[in-house]
């Protein structure tokens, strides 16, 4: 189990790196091995890990080979084996053996089509740095948990649990 959390913060009356990291400290207890974070733009994601697959290399974000877009996420990609040969065939190089790895290498061919081929359980937090595009992708059955809150200023965040959420201004 790990936990994602990320906010967009419009007014600037907080930076969103420490909002994130706020809401990352809310959740902690489900990723007790380690935490990173990105900052960009107005938004601020960020994640706690419990290390399972590729202990040493599964450190997050995970990115696509032009680092363009990063991927935070909860769960296990199941069929990630038979997408990394896939992509391998096709010349993307990979940094680690984390199954997570797969996402933003798919996103580069597929766009947000890739959630179609993935098998697993997960939440999903995929920032395109380029458009400055977030999207959220959760499994269909809801085994990996992911809730979300939006405000009237534009102000929005994620989160694995809701006590994350309650730490946004």
């Amino acid at each position: 189990m790990c936990g994602i959390a990320g906010a967009l913060l419009m007014d600037g009356r907080q930076s969103p790196l420490k909002v994130t990291r706020d809401m990352v400290t809310a959740i902690r207890h489900r990723g007790p091995d380690g935490s990173a974070f990105l900052e960009h733009g107005n938004w601020g994601i960020g994640m706690c890990r419990l290390s399972i697959n590729d202990l040493q290399g599964g450190t997050q974000p995970l990115y696509n080979q032009s680092k363009s877009v990063a991927v935070f996420y909860n769960g296990e990609i199941y069929n990630y084996a038979e997408l990394r040969r896939e992509l391998e065939s096709n010349g993307v190089q990979f940094r680690t053996h984390c199954d997570g790895e797969v996402i933003g290498h798919l996103y580069d061919s597929m766009g947000a089509a890739l959630f179609e081929r993935l098998d697993g359980m997960f939440a999903i937090a995929l920032l395109d740095k380029t458009s400055g595009k977030l999207i959220l992708a959760r499994d269909l059955p809801g085994e990996k948990p992911l809730y979300y809150y939006s405000s009237n200023n534009g102000d929005f965040a994620f989160a694995s649990e809701l006590p994350a959420l309650r730490r946004v201004p």
